[in-house]
């Protein structure tokens, strides 16, 4: 199962929203909801769940206008009756007591930091633990339903820094092998938390594959507008940076699969049109998601 880790901004919301409708298997996302105003959360949980999807909700969230107020994200999903969704409790720095939340019921555990007997003992208390994929291999083998995560991105300060491509991750193809009952990222977000971008001196569009000609690793396709040195007309430095997208996908060089992302890609170059960043960025947060979906889809075909 993959387990990808969004952050509660709209354009996050709305792409599990899309994602939904297509009716994805292996495919269960985790949420560390960011804003005050849930309206937009409940109605992607209420998305998710007209299509039998239970997404995991992080109700203790160490980033965004939830993270001095622990226990007020719980209270406030606590007054709608009509959505369903699993508990994750996040084990992080700022953690003192592990038996705070037994009285919620059912839970998982998103653990932040290392870890000692104390949350060993605590995770048999829970039904799903999220661990980071670096653990010592000792005590990952004493966790049980464990999901391995990691933030594989490797975001850079700029957008004139990424290189045409970088390596993700190959965790989505041996995940099993280590006992794990999942796996988990933070697709092409990263896990470094901003409120929003700065002026874009360079559009960049991240574009992920999986390569089977190189042993199943995921990587990363970054195409970047021309660096002219000023933030003016996103909208010219985003068809730019398409256009170098579109020459590939027509190539066929990079074997990107044939997602419903991107053919939104091909039709915005189709129409000429600039949709806003954070509309580009959740479509690459589309792509991303079906390519690792249709990747354990086909991978159980085929062993089966």
């Amino acid at each position: 199962m993959y387990y990808p880790i969004l952050r509660g901004k709209l354009n996050e919301l709305l792409a599990l929203r899309e994602l939904a409708q297509l009716k994805l298997k292996n495919f269960t996302p985790v949420i560390e909801p960011v804003k005050k105003d849930i309206k937009a959360l409940v109605k992607t949980i209420e998305s998710l769940n007209s299509h039998s999807i239970e997404p995991y909700i992080i109700i203790n969230p160490i980033v965004g206008d939830f993270s001095d107020t622990p226990n007020a994200l719980y209270e406030e999903l606590n007054k709608f009756d009509n959505i369903s969704y699993q508990i994750l409790y996040s084990i992080n720095q700022k953690t003192e007591h592990y038996i705070d939340f037994l009285d919620v019921g059912s839970f998982g555990l998103f653990i932040q930091k290392g870890i000692d007997q104390e949350i060993l003992d605590f995770s048999t208390s829970s039904n799903i633990n999220f661990i980071q994929n670096d653990t010592n291999p000792n005590i990952k083998r004493r966790i049980k339903n464990r999901v391995s995560y990691e933030d594989f991105f490797k975001k850079q300060i700029r957008n004139a820094d990424y290189p045409k491509e970088s390596p993700f991750s190959s965790l989505h193809s041996y995940y099993k092998d280590e006992s794990n009952i999942g796996f988990a990222d933070y697709t092409i977000t990263g896990d470094d938390f901003s409120e929003g971008g700065g002026p874009a001196y360079v559009v960049t569009i991240h574009c992920s594959y999986i390569d089977r000609r190189r042993f199943d690793e995921l990587f990363i396709r970054h195409y970047s507008s021309f660096n002219d040195g000023t933030p003016t007309n996103p909208g010219a430095k985003f068809i730019e940076a398409l256009n170098l997208l579109i020459k590939d996908i027509d190539s066929k060089d990079i074997p990107f699969i044939d997602t419903h992302a991107l053919n939104e890609f091909v039709y915005l170059h189709k129409i000429e049109h600039f949709p806003g960043l954070g509309q580009v960025k959740k479509i690459s947060i589309k792509h991303h998601i079906e390519t690792v979906a249709n990747f354990l889809s086909t991978s159980v075909e085929v062993s089966g």
